[in-house]
C-alpha cells in the first residue's frame, strides 16, 4: 500500500467507502470533502466540543462482509483545525505496518494500529445506540428487534411495563420520529420517566419538528411546576429540543427556566448543574442572543460550581459566534457579582484564602 497524506485515503485505499460523523455535541453526519479538508489541515472541524473533534468512522467493505466502526477523537489547534502532529504519528504507524492484502486483514491491522495510537473513545450508550440506527438507516436495514416491543410499550404506556426496553429500541424510535410523530404526541405525557429521558437524549440527534418540539417543552413545564421538579426530565427534555429548528419556541423555554432559577434565589440552594450544563453543551447556538446568554452565565455562576463554570465556557470560547456574546457579558462593567468572581477564577484561578 502506497504511503497517503491522510487516513481517509488509507481506508480509501484498503477498499473501503469511507462515512463521517460527528459524535461530539449529537450525532450528525460530515462530507466527505469536509472531512478530507479537516484531515489536509486545510479546515476547521465544523462541531468541535471540548477542543476536540469526536468522530464515528463507518467502513463499508467493497468486497462484501460486515461494516467497521471506529469512533476516534481527534486533538484541535487554538484555530479549530487538526493538530497535524496526532495525524502524522497515526500516519506514519499505518505507512511503516500496513501491507496489501483483502478487506479483513487490512482492516484487522488498522484496528490494532489505531487501538495503540490513543485516539480511540468509547461514546456512551445512548450514543452508540444512536449511531447504530442511523447507520441501519444509511445501510437500508430494518430497525432492530427492539424497535417492535418499545412501539408496543408506546401504544399503551400506562399498562405496559418500561423496565425491560432495550435502549437500542428507544433509539430506533427517535431515529423514526416522523413515521411515529402523532403517536408520540398522544402518548408524550404518559410514559415512564426513565423512557421519557432517554427518547431525549437520543432526540437531540434529530430535527424534530415544531410540534414534537412542543410537546417536549411541555413535559419540561410540567416537571418546573410541580411541587418537586425533577430535573432530570427538564435537562432531558431541553437536550430532546435542542437540535430542532423551532428555536424561538426553545428560547422562550430556557428564558423561563432560567428566569424560575433566579426568581428562587437565594432561598433554595444552588441551581441544578444538570440543567445548566444541558444548556451549555447543547444550546450553544441560543447563547448567541446576548440577554439569554446573561441569564445563563447568571445562573451558572450562583451554581457555585467553578470546575463546571470552567468547562461550559472554556468550549464554548472555542464557538466564535457564541464567544462574542458570551464577552459582551462578562465584559460588562455592570455585570453581577458572582459572575464577576466566577469569570475572575477562570481567568487567574482562584484568590489565595490566606
Amino acid at each position: 500500500m502506497s504511503e497517503s497524506g491522510t487516513l481517509s485515503a488509507l481506508i480509501q485505499e484498503a477498499d473501503f467507502k469511507l462515512h463521517w460523523f460527528d459524535m461530539g455535541r449529537r450525532l450528525q453526519p460530515v462530507s466527505k470533502s469536509t472531512a478530507e479538508a479537516f484531515e489536509a489541515g486545510q479546515q476547521v472541524w465544523p462541531h468541535p466540543y471540548l477542543r476536540q473533534a469526536w468522530c464515528g468512522l463507518l467502513l463499508q467493505p467493497a468486497e462484501g462482509g460486515e461494516p467497521i466502526v471506529w469512533f476516534l477523537r481527534f486533538p484541535l489547534d487554538e484555530q479549530g483545525k487538526l493538530q497535524l502532529s496526532a495525524r502524522d504519528n497515526l500516519l506514519r504507524a499505518l505507512a511503516q505496518e500496513l501491507k496489501q492484502g483483502s478487506a479483513s486483514e487490512s482492516a484487522a491491522q488498522l484496528d490494532q494500529l489505531l487501538q495503540q495510537s490513543g485516539l480511540l473513545f468509547t461514546p456512551s450508550t445512548e450514543r452508540q445506540a444512536t449511531f447504530h440506527a442511523h447507520t441501519g438507516l444509511l445501510l437500508k436495514r430494518e430497525p432492530s428487534a427492539h424497535y417492535a416491543a418499545t412501539l408496543g410499550y408506546l401504544h399503551n404506556p400506562q399498562e405496559s411495563r418500561w423496565d425491560n426496553l432495550a435502549l437500542q429500541g428507544i433509539a430506533d424510535l427517535a431515529v423514526h420520529w416522523k413515521n411515529n410523530k402523532a403517536l408520540l404526541l398522544r402518548q408524550l405525557p404518559h410514559i415512564a420517566a426513565p423512557v421519557l429521558i432517554n427518547l431525549c437524549h437520543c432526540l437531540e440527534n434529530e430535527s424534530i419538528d415544531h410540534q414534537l418540539a412542543e410537546a417536549i417543552a411541555m413535559c419540561a413545564r410540567a416537571s418546573l411546576h410541580s411541587d418537586i421538579p425533577d430535573y432530570t426530565i427538564i435537562a432531558a427534555a431541553v437536550r430532546g429540543i435542542s437540535h430542532s429548528p423551532a428555536q424561538g419556541l426553545r428560547r422562550t423555554l430556557l428564558q423561563e427556566l432560567l428566569q424560575q432559577q433566579t426568581q428562587q434565589r437565594p432561598e433554595s440552594t444552588s441551581p441544578p448543574i444538570e440543567l445548566l450544563a444541558a444548556i451549555g453543551s447543547r444550546c450553544p447556538q441560543d447563547l448567541q442572543e446576548q440577554e439569554l446568554a446573561k441569564l445563563w452565565l447568571n445562573t451558572l455562576a450562583h451554581s457555585n460550581n467553578q470546575s463546571t463554570f470552567n468547562l461550559l465556557l472554556s468550549d464554548l470560547m472555542f464557538l466564535p459566534l457564541v464567544r462574542a456574546s458570551l464577552l459582551g457579558v462578562l465584559r460588562n462593567p455592570a455585570r453581577e457579582e458572582a459572575l464577576a468572581q466566577a469569570f475572575g477564577n477562570f481567568l487567574h484561578g482562584p484568590k489565595p484564602t490566606h
